[in-house]
């Protein structure tokens, strides 16, 4: 819930309506209240396509800083065909 709480206050803060980021995301607008109306919890594509529209990034990060979470990263990318040819990396 906290994150699409942060969602929603990143539109605030951006002055984004609910009818604008169903725009963006290709969702409809009732389905953008329901969601910041905290009616549902929203899949992970749904969360996403939310974040890809506010052209956010997201992150992990391991709290100990015990794990290597730039090389599991790059494998999973790796994985699903996302880095051909070791393209240059963020």
């Amino acid at each position: 819930m906290v994150l699409v709480l942060l969602l929603k206050e990143i539109c605030e803060q951006r002055g984004i309506s609910q009818q604008e980021l169903a725009d963006m995301t290709g969702f409809k607008q009732s389905h953008v209240s329901r969601l910041f109306g905290l009616k549902y919890a929203p899949s992970m594509r749904t969360f996403m396509t939310v974040v890809h529209a506010l052209q956010l990034n997201v992150f992990f990060q391991s709290r100990e800083d015990k794990d290597d979470l730039n090389q599991a990263f790059e494998r999973a990318m790796e994985q699903l065909g996302r880095r051909p040819d070791k393209l240059p990396r963020n």
